[in-house]
Formats: structure tokens, C-alpha cells, sequence
């Protein structure tokens, strides 16, 4: 639903638990232009702690995977031939453009950010100063100044994704109405023959008497007396597992991956309470119980899905509105001096030290 940081949660535990790096040899000039955007200069200091601190995180999951050298590994470039560290990389100015572009239109959502937050912004960056080792600060280029910006724009654009996505989901509620998501339940079994895959591995297709004696069983099942009265009970005696499922005049067609065209079918063609016959599917067959023809909680459920799914476009559509008109410029060569060389470790909180960075 909405575009968040990666590292977001990483940065506030480092605030509770005293996170602690190891790193070596970061060589950037902090004070140089690495990107504008408006008459807004961005200062590659700041892009380049913004992009280690964002490796903090992918080498704490990934280092033990995949080798200290995935970052440039050719075994793990995409199809275009990026490495994992052109990805990454490009990924962290999205991010750092997207900050910029919802700071710019923080009034639109009356978002703010308040003296208090700014207190606890600079709080949060003293201790993440204070708690990690030099030799891990020079490596990210941390600076008090920068902390506190990566700490303002995580909190801002947390605002400002619940705010645009709030003012997505009112004006999706306003679109959809319940009398278009009605819902027909029902209860079923499905009895498998497709081919199967034996104990030695070998492919196994059941013979016309073994399908016959499936169908001839089911038959039996759907004709029971019992299965209108105690469909689940009478399917638990025949060794058989009970779903239920809705739908509605929405429902995909089984090409496109909604359920067996046949029983929906026969579904509609039942009243409330009624069993249906052994229903042919493919390489099985059905039996079904129609539990409801207008199942208020499905409708629901399915308006509540429907609102979601819209306003999850809506946010989207403002959030590329805002990309499409960005003039956001990126100087190459300073960013191409941001590299991933060395690697964090991070503390468990269990011992005082860790490890060295591996250059």
C-alpha cells in the first residue's frame, strides 16, 4: 500500500537497543551537491549516510546468504546487468526524492512536524551518535545534522502516507456501494483424481475404475439424505474436507482464476440450503451445499477488500503524480562515489563487541 523506507524500523531500534557497527574508510566529500531538486540542494554527505545506513540493513540479512561479496557479485545482477549494488543504490534516490516530494506538499494533508517531534528527532540522533563505535560513524559518514534529517523525513513521510492513503480510502468509500458486492455462499467438497506423485518420485495417474469408483462415491455422498441436513458431519464420515466460499457477479472466470465454471453454475441455479449433484470439474469433481444466496458478511468483507484495493490505487496515483512532475537531478559523479565496499555487523546485544567490516 505504501512506499516505505526499509530501514525505518532498523533506525528506531538502533534508538532502543544501542546499535552497534563496524565499518572502515569512508572517503566522500560531505559538503559537495549531490542532487537537486527545485532550488533545494541535497548534500551527498547526507546521500551517502542515507545509503550506508540502508546497507546496515541489507547485510544483516543477506551477508550469510550470500557471501560478503554479493554487492557486486555477477551471480546476482538483475537482467538489465545491475549489480545488487546499482539496485539498491537507485532504489535509495527514490526514496530520497519521494522524502523531498512529500515535504513539498505537507500543507495539502495539514501534515506538520512539531517542536516536540524535532526534540525527540535530536534525542534519537545524539544516542544513535553516542552509542555507536567511530570507526562505525566515519564508515556510514554519520553526522548529528544528518541522523536528524534521515530522522525528520522518516517521520514525515509516515505522516504523509497515512494521510494520503486516508484521504484515498474516503474517496473510495464515497465511490463503492454494498448493493455492488452481493454474495452467494456456498459449502463444498472437491474430490481429487488429478495425476499424483508417488513415494519414489514417479508420476501417477489414477485408472478410468479408480476415477469411476471416486465419482460413484461422491454421487453416493451427494445423494444422502444426511448431506442436507449435516453436510460437514456426512463429509468427515467420507473422508472428505469442507470449504466455503463466496461470490458474486464480479467472480473471475476459472480461466482467469476464479473458481470452477461449473460450480459456480450450479450455484446459481440453487436455492438456500440445497445439495447439488457430483459437479465435473478438471480431473475432480465436486459436491456443494448453497449456504446463503445474499451473505451480508461476504458482501461486506468484499466491499471492505474493494475499498482497500481502490484507495491503494488512488495513493498511487498521487505518489507517481508527484514523480511525474519532479525535476529532481542527480549528480552521477559524486553518487558513483557512494560504494558498498566495506560491511556492517550489528550487535546482538548479547556481547560488547563485533567483528570487523570486511573490506
Amino acid at each position: 500500500m505504501k512506499y516505505r523506507k526499509l530501514t525505518a524500523a532498523l533506525l528506531a531500534g538502533a534508538m532502543a537497543s544501542s546499535l552497534a557497527l563496524s565499518g572502515c574508510g569512508n572517503r566522500i566529500d560531505q559538503s559537495a551537491v549531490g542532487a537537486t531538486i527545485g532550488d533545494q540542494e541535497i548534500s551527498i554527505g547526507y546521500m551517502n549516510f542515507a545509503a550506508h545506513y540502508t546497507q546496515v540493513t541489507y547485510d544483516s540479512l543477506f551477508v550469510t546468504y550470500y557471501g560478503e561479496d554479493y554487492w557486486t557479485n555477477e551471480s546476482y545482477m538483475d537482467d538489465d546487468g545491475q549489480t545488487m549494488e546499482d539496485t539498491v543504490k537507485s532504489y535509495i534516490l527514490e526514496e530520497i526524492e519521494l522524502d523531498y516530494l512529500l515535504e513539498a506538499h505537507m500543507e495539502d494533508y495539514g501534515v506538520e512536524i512539531t517542536d516536540e517531534d524535532m526534540e525527540a528527532i535530536q534525542a534519537a540522533a545524539e544516542e544513535f551518535m553516542s552509542e555507536n563505535s567511530a570507526k562505525a560513524i566515519k564508515e556510514m559518514g554519520a553526522t548529528q545534522e544528518y541522523v536528524e534529517t534521515y530522522l525528520y523525513y522518516e517521520t514525515l513521510a509516515t505522516r504523509m502516507d497515512d494521510a494520503i492513503y486516508d484521504d484515498a480510502e474516503v474517496q473510495a468509500t464515497e465511490q463503492l456501494s454494498i448493493e455492488d458486492y452481493s454474495r452467494r455462499t456456498f459449502s463444498y467438497v472437491v474430490i481429487d483424481y488429478s495425476d499424483y506423485t508417488d513415494d519414489d518420485g514417479e508420476t501417477v495417474s489414477y485408472t478410468d475404475e479408480e476415477v469411476a469408483a471416486f465419482q460413484e462415491s461422491a454421487a453416493a455422498f451427494a445423494a444422502s439424505a444426511q448431506a442436507g441436513e449435516d453436510f460437514d458431519t456426512l463429509a468427515d464420515t467420507y473422508g472428505y474436507t469442507v470449504s466455503t466460499y463466496s461470490y458474486g457477479e464480479d467472480e473471475d472466470s476459472e480461466e482467469d482464476g476464479g473458481f470452477s465454471d461449473a460450480v459456480i453454475a450450479a450455484a446459481d441455479s440453487m436455492t438456500e440450503g440445497q445439495i447439488s449433484g457430483v459437479v465435473e470439474g478438471t480431473d475432480c469433481c465436486y459436491v456443494i451445499r448453497l449456504d446463503s444466496e445474499d451473505d451480508a458478511d461476504a458482501a461486506q468483507s468484499a466491499l471492505e477488500s474493494a475499498i482497500s484495493e481502490l484507495a491503494s490505487d488512488l495513493y498511487s496515483e498521487v505518489i507517481e503524480g508527484y514523480q511525474e512532475d519532479s525535476d529532481f537531478e542527480v549528480d552521477e559523479t559524486q553518487w558513483a562515489k557512494v560504494r558498498f565496499s566495506s560491511l556492517f555487523t550489528i550487535d546482538d546485544g548479547e556481547d560488547d563487541d563485533v567483528s570487523a567490516s570486511v573490506e
